[in-house]
């Protein structure tokens, strides 16, 4: 009579895995997309320097620096050496990332409704 019992606590097993794997995908995806990649230094002021990595996929290397626990990298390519090649330094800000062009962070407050003109008669 147990064999039941241990074939639904194995399926329920299966089931929660699944869905625990792809919550972390998800996660793992949005950590991905908030990564903030730029040539300019200047920028790093303040943040805590993590490592290197490089890669030739920039999918690849955004995986990396999350891995690392990095969400900023300062970036430069390969050369003459290897055209393909993305090498980064990898830092972790305490800023969030900025928003991608083209969207408003939703933190930043509307500008000032301007100020009704009187009206002469």
């Amino acid at each position: 009579m147990k064999r039941p019992v241990t074939c639904v606590a194995g399926v329920l097993l299966s089931l929660i895995v699944l869905l625990v794997g792809r919550a972390g995908a998800q996660d793992e995806r949005v950590a991905m997309a908030r990564v903030r990649l730029t040539t300019e230094p200047g920028l790093l002021q303040g943040c805590a320097p993590l490592g290197s990595a490089r890669d030739d996929s920039i999918r690849d290397l955004r995986r990396k620096i999350v891995k690392m626990g990095g969400n900023t990298a300062h970036i430069s390519f390969g050369g003459t050496a290897d055209l393909a090649m993305v090498y980064a330094e990898v830092f972790r800000c305490g800023d969030p990332p900025a928003a991608a062009p083209g969207t408003t962070p939703a933190h930043l407050p509307l500008p000032p409704a301007p100020s009704p003109t009187p009206t002469t008669r």
